[in-house]
């Protein structure tokens, strides 16, 4: 079994989506002055690599309290569209996954994360159309998982990728790394989140699993 980290160090001074609260992990004991070690975090739910729920867009959805594990476990298949010349991921791009039994989580590699810490990250990713987004749903999916911050442009105020996701009960995955060394299908993906009380969003140590 080999276990491939798919997460970015959570630390202060890590990107934020623009407006959000930054983070700061601040260590609050020491060993050599304390007899033991202590880290307070504050950051917001959506910070770093993490899972959105239905309930980040929709009132009455449950909360991440409500949901099991294995709404965050299963079988994943990546999409390599770090070709991609245009600004948006359609229903053609992702044609090969209608092809892939057994299908849990679809990782949508785009080649972005390579700008994390830089002024880049949070401008000119690929988002995906409504019709990709229901594409998607269709599948009958647990989740998608995207080395960019959103399936939504930035500047998105209604959200429709979010809404459209969502409404069909998918995770949604975002600030993924490290998705070149994944194969392109057969592993195991794994998102674990904490479980939040009627929590919307977690940060999540995302890995993919090879056997």
């Amino acid at each position: 079994m080999h276990v491939i980290d798919l997460s970015h160090i959570i630390q202060t001074g890590m990107p934020v989506y623009p407006g959000d609260e930054k983070a700061n992990i601040r260590r609050t004991h020491f060993v050599n002055r304390d007899g033991f070690a202590q880290t307070s975090l504050t950051l917001n739910s959506h910070a770093g690599t993490h899972v959105d729920i239905a309930a980040h867009v929709y009132a009455d959805a449950p909360g991440l309290d409500s949901l099991g594990p294995d709404n965050f476990t299963g079988w994943g298949a990546v999409v390599d569209l770090t070709g991609l010349d245009k600004p948006f991921i359609d229903q053609a791009d992702l044609a090969r996954l209608g092809d892939i039994e057994a299908l849990d989580f679809a990782i949508l590699r785009t080649g972005h994360d390579q700008h994390w810490k830089t002024d880049r990250y949070f401008k000119d990713y690929p988002t995906l159309t409504e019709t990709a987004c229901r594409y998607l749903g269709g599948l009958q999916l647990k989740g998608i998982g995207l080395d960019t911050p959103s399936p939504d442009p930035v500047e998105s105020t209604d959200l429709k990728a979010h809404k459209v996701l969502l409404d069909y009960g998918l995770a949604v995955v975002e600030n993924l790394c490290n998705l070149d060394q994944l194969p392109s299908e057969n592993f195991i993906f794994c998102c674990l989140p904490l479980r939040i009380r009627d929590g919307e969003a977690s940060p999540v140590r995302a890995v993919g699993i090879t056997f």
